[in-house]
């Protein structure tokens, strides 16, 4: 590190400058950005996947029709209904009901970042739809109502993107561990649960959750990033 100083100062304080914890455009700036090079690396992968490769159109088709095999009338009904928590109607709702809660508690940068995350995702889900223009596995569905096209999942998007929100601000806003780890743990498991229902019933390949994830992952991070912002323009004002 001595030689690479001496020899290159300005590489050695742009690599210093990174990992700065009081500056967002720090360590926090460094960990978002890495993350979301992850993330659009595997969200490319997959999608040029589905559309190219024929092994992993296979293996779609294959868990689809495992988990057609595995069906239940009781178990496929209680996961229909669940599954319209990530619709467009049960999102709408929830979301509605955090922004009042929210906005009551004047929380407003994370309100902000509910909503870009939210209608964020929305819009780019709506748009990669049409894009990949995916036709949904309707030999093996369960139901037959939805009308957009498959890939990436609405749902598995929606989820990512609001529950991934909310349970960034409970760890914020809550202070008690247990509970914060109870919350935390039951939004992984909506999540994957709403994802896993997608495939369960037959409306959704398992790349189509996968990518739907990723995409609503990814806006999650933007949302983190807002909120991390604030905070530590907020924290240096206070200081000030």
């Amino acid at each position: 590190m001595q030689r690479l100083k001496q020899k290159y100062p300005w590489l050695f304080a742009f690599i210093r400058n990174r990992f700065r914890t009081g500056d967002f455009f720090g360590l926090p700036f460094t960990i978002l950005f890495t993350l979301t090079v992850i993330n659009l690396s595997m969200l490319s992968e997959i999608a040029e996947n589905v559309v190219n490769s024929q092994k992993v159109k296979n293996l779609d088709i294959q868990v689809s029709g495992a988990f057609f095999n595995l069906r239940t009338p009781f178990i496929s009904l209680v996961l229909y209904y669940f599954t319209q928590l990530g619709s467009v109607y049960g999102v709408t709702i929830i979301t509605l009901l955090m922004s009042i809660l929210l906005l009551w508690k004047q929380r407003l940068y994370q309100l902000l970042a509910l909503l870009i995350s939210v209608l964020g995702s929305g819009i780019s889900m709506h748009f990669s739809k049409l894009y990949f223009h995916r036709e949904r596995p309707l030999n093996l569905a369960y139901y037959t109502t939805e009308s957009s096209f498959s890939f990436p999942s609405g749902h598995s998007t929606s989820a990512m993107a609001l529950v991934g929100v909310l349970c960034y601000i409970a760890l914020l806003e809550i202070r008690s561990k247990r509970i914060r780890a109870f919350v935390f743990i039951t939004g992984i498991c909506y999540i994957l649960l709403i994802g896993f229902s997608r495939i369960y019933l037959g409306v959704h390949f398992l790349t189509d959750v996968a990518a739907g994830f990723l995409l609503g992952f990814l806006w999650v991070l933007l949302a983190i990033g807002l909120m991390e912002y604030s905070a530590l323009k907020q924290f240096k004002l206070s200081r000030s």
